[in-house]
C-alpha cells in the first residue's frame, strides 16, 4: 500500500498570493486545520493554517522576539482580532510552514509513521513536477481502513 492509495486527491486549496483573511474564511467554513499552499502551475509550496492565523493574532514582541511567557499581556478579544485584521490583507505566502511530504509512491507505513510524529497531515507530491497531487491525513487513514474491516 502508497501514499497513493491513502491520499485525499480534493482538496481546498490557496495559492501563495492568496490573503490571509481569504484563507481563514476558507479554513473556518471548511472546518480545516490548515490549507496546502500551491503555485499558478500547482506546484505545492506549503501549508497556511489555523496556527499561522493564530500566530498572527500575537503582539508584535512576541512574533519577532519568540517570547515564551507572555501571560503578563493582558488582551481583549477586539485587541487579537485587530491584530489579525491588520494581516488580513498580506499574501499567506508570507506565512508558509514547510512540512514534510510524501510522493504517490511513499510506503503507506511511511506516511503513518509521519502522521504520529505530529504532522496531522501529509501532502503527496508528485516527484517529478513538485505538483500537488493530494493529502493524508488521520481521518484519511482511518476512513481507509475502516472501509477495509467490514
Amino acid at each position: 500500500m502508497t501514499a497513493q492509495t491513502l491520499m485525499n486527491p480534493d482538496l481546498v486549496v490557496v495559492r501563495a498570493t492568496d490573503t490571509v483573511a481569504d484563507a481563514a474564511e476558507l479554513i473556518l467554513k471548511h472546518h480545516l486545520r490548515h490549507l496546502p499552499v500551491v503555485d499558478e502551475a500547482g506546484r505545492y509550496l506549503g501549508t497556511f493554517g489555523i496556527y499561522s492565523v493564530l500566530q498572527l493574532t500575537l503582539p508584535t514582541a512576541v512574533l519577532k522576539h519568540g517570547l515564551k511567557n507572555v501571560g503578563f499581556v493582558a488582551e481583549t478579544a477586539t485587541d487579537l482580532a485587530q491584530r489579525l485584521r491588520r494581516h488580513g490583507q498580506e499574501p499567506v505566502g508570507q506565512w508558509l510552514s514547510k512540512d514534510p511530504v510524501a510522493h504517490p509512491d511513499t510506503p503507506a507505513m511511511t506516511v503513518i509513521q509521519m502522521i504520529l510524529q505530529g504532522h496531522t497531515s501529509v501532502p503527496v507530491v508528485d516527484r517529478s513536477s513538485h505538483r500537488l497531487e493530494g493529502a493524508i491525513s488521520s481521518w484519511s487513514v482511518l476512513e481507509r481502513l475502516m472501509s477495509e474491516a467490514r
